[in-house]
């Protein structure tokens, strides 16, 4: 599987995730960064993942300790779009609402041979100052226009 096109960032809010076990399996957990949590409402509000032309609606309980989207339909996006462990999550919020929240996403497939990114804009979670991403050779020559290294 490739990553298709990766897509300049627009400017808006993102933020980015290596997919671990905690992501994949029994709980599928996945929430925003701390950093993109301060800016959406702290109460339960309906949520879409847009990717590659589909939508997958989610919950997502920002009322909650750990402000996290709902489980079952994180699983569905996650199998939906056959992720793995090594795969980056690139989530771009492009509506934030008490209404509704929705994240332009885009997969970057670790499949092939790591390559390391230096200060990586947007690393919130622990604060990274190398991120090692997955990327078939041939998306690397865009990668540096499409994240602003």
């Amino acid at each position: 599987m490739q990553t298709g096109g990766i897509e300049p960032l627009t400017g808006e809010p993102y933020f980015h995730v290596v997919l671990s076990k905690t992501h994949l399996s029994t709980r599928y957990g996945m929430g925003p960064s701390s950093s993109i949590c301060e800016e959406l409402p702290s109460k339960e509000v309906p949520t879409i993942l847009k990717y590659r032309g589909k939508s997958w609606g989610m919950t997502y309980n920002g009322q909650n300790k750990t402000k996290q989207f709902d489980s079952v339909s994180w699983e569905k996006f996650a199998e939906d779009n056959y992720l793995k462990l090594g795969d980056a999550c690139v989530f771009e919020l492009m509506k934030n609402s008490e209404e509704e929240i929705v994240f332009k996403v885009q997969i970057l497939r670790g499949e092939e041979e790591p390559i390391l990114l230096s200060e990586f804009p947007g690393t919130a979670e622990a604060n990274l100052s190398w991120l090692e991403i997955h990327l078939p050779l041939w998306d690397c020559s865009r990668l540096q226009d499409t994240f602003v290294l």
